[in-house]
């Protein structure tokens, strides 16, 4: 590709040190990645080796490869500034860290012509580090951040590591930390542009779309994921179409964080939704808002609230096919070992970053980490960190837009409020029993849903039949109904066989006094008129009525 490139989040590291702002910093994120430098993508090594090849003394180390250089004239440099002889460098952290201390400190090298890189910095500096050896690494690296005679030197320090989370916090954490940068995932345009090489390079790939469609279904991959996709096209002998393309990205994906998250699949999208006019005209309209990228009007958060078995989770997985976006859930998070709880929750929340756009459905919201301030205790903590961690992101506005959480609960009042708050949920929809009317078009959207042939017209009748049914009782009904058709030898489905499913069907016993108060918190929660059932007032009424006869 033609031009000088380089990536953005190292504009960042370069002002922060030519201002004097910081002389070490901690790169985390897609730091496995290749990222643009100069002519060619790169891997962050080669990247910062490119960077420092005007600086005289330039030296790696990790736990596992021990001290590095580019060339010889570095290792040359790096031992005569140490008065170092020939010999074997030492491996070992404290050992190695002892010598870059003192390359950090001496007079043999001239101002500003040192850096270094430790890669695979957590394994050095891990949080929650507790042995001697951890701590003598951790107490180094955080006294480089502010020692003056450090800093006169005026070397450039750099710590490469996956995630912040898993690097001890007394690294960075203050003003005279370490300074540290998230390295994200890709966004459409640079997706675009390794493309658009990737179609230079590779000639004989037979290409279906586009680079810039290719580039529109790679969302949340890295560049190095969908190098792999283009290798694998290449290989097979296939053309690069969407399908595969699809199917490899939600296979890499669930590789990569299938630990804290679960990646779903949505089959339907809204269309596919009966009885909910007011929660599918909203959601129809913020689909189209994420989908043109109208960052300013979309909600931070949704929270879908009301009775069980009302079709939340339905909903929400159709509004995320309806979006087009990637959809998420989170897998349980909780551990019993120290600080791995913590850890999940920060892994889980960089990848929804770098998933962006994403939408994460949170299911039985007042049971999820953080759902009740009165929840958890006695565990040293743990929780009110995590609530707080939780609070902090989901409240982050530069997240609006990119990333839209989906609550879904049956007891809207056990959320914690500062959640339920506007700036974290933005739109609150009731998701109450469905009326006649609605039952009468869920039976109709079920047999479009499930592809059923049916030779029935009119389901008025059915929907008076079916009081008290939530909507997956009416599907349940209507599934039932279809096996009673083909154990007949029929083609279609009739009033017969829905009759006689509904015939077999016992009741479900419920609590009608625990549905009617969770029905009632979800339209006291409710701040819009338009977000209403259109029998709101009837409902109330209604209710009113059970509790006085």
């Amino acid at each position: 590709m033609k031009g000088v490139r380089s990536p953005a989040w190292l504009a960042t590291l370069l002002e922060r040190y030519h201002s004097g702002g910081s002389h070490l910093f901690l790169l985390h994120g897609n730091v496995r990645d290749v990222h643009p430098f100069g002519s060619e993508h790169v891997p962050v090594a080669e990247g910062l080796r490119r960077l420092f090849a005007q600086r005289a003394i330039v030296v790696s180390y990790d736990v596992s490869a021990g001290f590095t250089f580019p060339d010889a004239a570095r290792e040359k440099a790096f031992r005569k500034a140490l008065g170092l002889k020939t010999g074997v460098l030492p491996a070992d952290p404290a050992r190695a860290l002892m010598l870059i201390d003192a390359l950090l400190t001496t007079d043999r090298a001239a101002a500003g012509s040192v850096a270094v890189v430790l890669d695979y910095a957590h394994t050095l500096v891990p949080a929650g580090g507790g042995s001697a050896l951890e701590r003598q690494s951790i107490t180094t690296l955080a006294r480089w951040a502010s020692d003056p005679g450090v800093e006169r030197r005026r070397p450039l320090v750099v710590l490469v590591a996956p995630s912040a989370g898993e690097v001890s916090d007394e690294i960075f954490s203050g003003a005279s930390g370490a300074e540290a940068i998230a390295l994200p995932r890709p966004d459409l345009a640079a997706r675009v542009a390794f493309l658009d090489e990737a179609r230079l390079r590779r000639p004989g790939l037979r290409w279906e779309m586009t680079p810039a469609q290719v580039a529109a279904e790679t969302g949340g991959l890295s560049l190095v994921q969908i190098e792999d996709i283009l290798q694998r096209a290449e290989g097979s002998g296939a053309a690069l179409a969407r399908p595969a393309i699809v199917a490899r990205k939600i296979e890499l994906l669930r590789q990569e964080y299938g630990e804290v998250l679960e990646i779903l699949e949505p089959k339907h999208d809204l269309s596919a939704v009966g009885g909910l006019e007011h929660a599918v005209g909203e959601l129809k309209e913020i689909a189209d808002i994420m989908r043109r990228g109208l960052f300013a009007a979309a909600p931070m958060g949704i929270v879908l609230m009301g009775p069980p078995g009302t079709g939340k989770s339905y909903l929400s997985e159709c509004f995320a096919k309806e979006c087009g976006m990637l959809c998420v859930r989170f897998r349980p998070l909780r551990q019993m070992y120290v600080g791995q709880s913590e850890r999940n929750q920060e892994k889980a929340f960089a990848a929804i970053r770098a998933l962006a756009p994403v939408i994460v459905i949170v299911d039985e919201s007042d049971q999820a980490e953080g759902g009740s301030r009165d929840a958890g205790g006695g565990d040293s903590g743990v929780t009110e960190r995590m609530r707080a961690s939780a609070f902090n992101f989901w409240g982050d506005n530069s997240l609006r837009g990119k990333v839209l959480r989906i609550d879904i609960t049956n007891r809207i009042d056990l959320i914690d409020a500062a959640m339920r708050r506007s700036g974290r949920t933005d739109v609150k929809i009731p998701i109450l029993m469905p009326d006649e009317q609605a039952r009468a078009q869920i039976f109709q959207v079920t047999l479009r849903k499930h592809r059923i042939p049916a030779a029935v017209k009119d389901f008025a009748a059915l929907a008076k039949r079916t009081a008290g049914f939530t909507g997956s009782d009416v599907e349940l009904a209507v599934t039932t109904a279809w096996r009673f058709a083909l154990r007949d030898g029929a083609t279609a489905l009739e009033d017969k066989h829905l009759t006689a499913a509904l015939d077999d069907l016992l009741p479900t016993a419920r609590d009608q006094a625990t549905i009617d108060r969770m029905t009632l918190l979800a339209l006291d929660e409710c701040r819009n008129k338009r977000l209403l059932p259109r029998n709101a007032e009837a409902i109330r009424a209604e209710i009113a009525a059970r509790r006085t006869s």
